[in-house]
Order: C-alpha cells, then structure tokens, then sequence
C-alpha cells in the first residue's frame, strides 16, 4: 500500500457512522450514493460524524495528490478536497467496496470497518482511483492573461515555460497562439474585451502587452499557477530592463490592474470564461519601460539557464524573484523587507541568515562599494523588523548611510537585489551548502 493509500484508509476510519455523543450534531449530510441501484437504491440521506482527525486526513490526501502526481499539479485544495469527500460519499454503497448495509444503518463504528469483501490494498487503491477519475473531471488546459502596462517592445514565446509576452501590435504572435485552440469569445489583446459575457480588465489605462500563462488542472489552481510565473517574468524583466536605464523608473501613483482573465481551451471539460482578481502584479510607472530585441534574448538566456540549475537551487531563484516582485508592488517598510527575504531565499542559511547573505553577495563580483553596503542594509532590515523604527527614515544610522554612499537605502537594496537575481543562473552553487562559488 502506498503512501496516499495509507491516509486514504486513515480518512475512512476518522469518518464516523455514529455520533460520538447523543449531543452531538453530524458534519456532513449528504444524499448517498449514484442515483442508480448499488446495494439499495440512489438517494439514500445520511449523517456522518467527523472525528478530530477528518479534516487533517483530507488534508494530507490533498497534498500527496498534488505532490506526487504531475497532472494534478496545478489543482487547487479546495477543489481536490471537495473531490475527496464527494467520492466517498458517492461511492460508499458500492458493492463489493462497501457493505451497504453497514454503512446506511451504522452498524460499524467508521466508513473503513465497512470495507466489503475485498483486500485492504484493493479497497484503497479502487477509491484513490474513483477520486482521480472525478479530479479528471472538473481539470482541464486554460490560459490565463494579464496587461502589463507601460512596458513596450517585441513579443516574447517560453513555449517551455507555458508564458508569452504579446505585443498588442504583433497580429502575427496573436494568431499563432490563438490557433491553439482557446475560446476567446472574440477577445484580442486589440479589443480586450469578450462578446458574450462583456469581460474586460477595466482600470481605464493603456496597456501594449498582455501575458499569457497556459497550465492544465482547476480554475483557480491554473491561476495561482500563471500569477506565480508572471511575478517572477515581470521581475526579470524589469530588473534587465533596469540594468540598462540611466535615471530608473517611478511608480505612479496611479493603482495598477488587479484582475486577470481565463480562457478554457476548446477540450476543457467546460467552455467557462471567468474575470478574478490576481493582485497587483506590475505597478503603474510614471515612464514608459522600452524591451529591446537584445532584452528579450537576455530573458530567454536567463530562463534556459535556470532549468539547467540544480532542483533546490532553481527554486531559490524562483522564491527570490517572486519576492523581489513583490517588493515592486509594495511600499516603504513592506518593499524593504520583501527585497531582503528575496536575497535570503536566494542565499539565506538557517542560523546564520546576515553571513550567508554577505557571503553570498561577496561572491556575486559585484563592486566593493555595493557589497560594502550590504552589512549596513542588513543593520536597517534588522532595524525595520524588530520595531526599532517605524520607516526607513527613522532608523538611527539613515543620515550616516546617505552622507557616506551619497544614495538611498532603499535604491541600494533594490539594485543589490536585481543584479543578484540577474546572476543567479549563471553561477552554480556548491552541491552540499548552497553556498555561492566565487566567480572566475
């Protein structure tokens, strides 16, 4: 018996048929069984007590299904949850897996004691099976778009990623990918707006890129999916993007879009379209952003190096980035330390977070002022974190800090932050420590 297996019988004998005290009232009531004859006829009404242990047994159920199967990957909890406790529900008249007798007048204390005349390993393995066929049921391809505002330049294909970047002026992009079999409901990112059902992403700005993420599972888990890739594809993005800009860029103080839209694909096991809110995913600046051919190449470069890194290693990088995307949609305090946890996600040793984190930057070949800074940055996140100042300003070494660099804590951190993300896939760590070699 395997492991999801194991909490699968452990979910059964945590459901009870019986109340545990006359007072207490059942968790679930639920019509059982298929609608069609098993051991009694469809529409059975009972009661289930769930024991303190249900809901952590579904949990664990949950999480080995997304971990350890690559279809179910891209799944949300609640919905796998709910698939769970459906098909127990649905087949727990089935003959020869239940005793339906058992099971309808509570003769055995839990679902699992009313096991029919199978193996333990066969009961467990046919209801792991019946609770992926109903997962299958509900999944299915879905891209999920997003605008991305003042960024303007040549559109970008990841194919391997599942991500594209589509100028609104590259008809050619848009109609290779939109021969791949969406529903877009006359929805182009020229006239981004469905017919049917009037879906749009209505914040009132100009946008001339969108984002496109393609996954395979649930709605909602195919979008926590994608906002997962355009946060760390917007950082690298505008890091690159940074690293070649003279004077910087501003946030505006304008509120960036906030919602995305899904599109099934024509083989989805429904044609829903839907409009939800992602969170902010880029800011709005106060200049445009230019992305060159040369850029362009720069991120693919970037993203061809980093499926080559080692597994732990890659999702460091990972972690980084979507921290440091974090950093750029907050303010103050929050950004600060958002772009600090991107450099410990990035080099951080547990015990011993401030040298691992100045090793690691020491080993990057960045300037010496830049990694001079970097025990005094370490200082004001300290500062920030255990309530010694309230903002950035108030810390007690601030003015020390820009009379002696001539620059700003805040800019400092960010750059130190992006050049570092920037290399990470260049560089490899050493196999045992995580620990950054010094570049040659």
């Amino acid at each position: 018996m395997d492991r999801i297996q194991a909490q699968v019988a452990r979910l059964m004998r945590s459901i009870l048929l019986r109340p545990g005290a006359e007072d207490k009232m059942p968790a679930a009531q639920f019509f059982a069984g298929r609608g069609k004859p098993f051991t009694f006829s469809g529409g059975i009404a009972l009661n289930w007590w769930y024991s303190p242990d249900t809901f952590n047994a579904i949990d664990t159920v949950t999480a080995l299904i997304i971990e350890t199967e690559q279809e179910f990957k891209d799944c949300d909890t609640k919905s796998i949850k709910n698939i769970v406790t459906s098909t127990l529900q649905k087949a727990c008249l089935d003959s020869p897996l239940f005793y339906g007798d058992d099971v309808v007048f509570g003769r055995k204390p839990n679902l699992f004691e009313c096991r029919g005349s199978i193996s333990v390993t066969e009961f467990t393995k046919t209801i792991l099976e019946e609770i992926k066929h109903n997962l299958r049921s509900i999944i299915g391809k879905r891209c999920t778009t997003y605008p991305l505002t003042r960024f303007k330049g040549p559109s970008l294909s990841l194919p391997e990623e599942g991500l594209y970047l589509i100028s609104c002026s590259d008809d050619a992009a848009w109609n290779s990918f939109s021969a791949g079999g969406y529903i877009f409901d006359d929805w182009t990112p020229n006239s981004p707006s469905t017919k049917n059902s009037n879906f749009s992403f209505n914040a009132g700005y100009e946008f001339n890129y969108v984002l496109i993420g393609e996954n395979h599972g649930t709605h909602e888990g195919t979008k926590f999916a994608s906002v997962l890739k355009f946060r760390m594809f917007i950082a690298i993005l505008f890091a690159y993007a940074s690293e070649i800009s003279k004077h910087g860029y501003n946030k505006s103080i304008a509120q960036p879009f906030t919602n995305c839209i899904q599109f099934p694909h024509k083989n989805s096991p429904d044609n829903l379209l839907t409009l939800s809110p992602c969170g902010a995913l880029s800011p709005l600046y106060a200049s445009d952003i230019i992305i060159t051919d040369n850029l362009t190449k720069k991120v693919a470069e970037w993203y061809e190096l980093l499926n080559k890194c080692p597994e732990e290693y890659k999702q460091r990088i990972k972690k980084s980035a979507n921290f440091f995307n974090r950093a750029m949609n907050s303010e103050d305090i929050e950004s600060y330390i958002n772009y600090f946890i991107a450099l410990d996600a990035l080099f951080g040793q547990r015990g011993s977070v401030e040298a691992s984190i100045i090793a690691g930057v020491d080993n990057l070949g960045l300037d010496e002022e830049l990694k001079d800074k970097t025990s005094w940055l370490f200082d004001l996140r300290n500062e920030l974190v255990h309530g010694g100042s309230r903002y950035i300003s108030e810390w007690p070494k601030h003015q020390r800090y820009t009379k002696h660099f001539g620059s700003k804590p805040m800019n400092d951190l960010k750059a130190l932050v992006q050049k570092a993300i920037l290399q990470a896939p260049f560089i490899r760590p050493f196999p045992k420590t995580g620990e950054i070699p010094k570049q040659s």
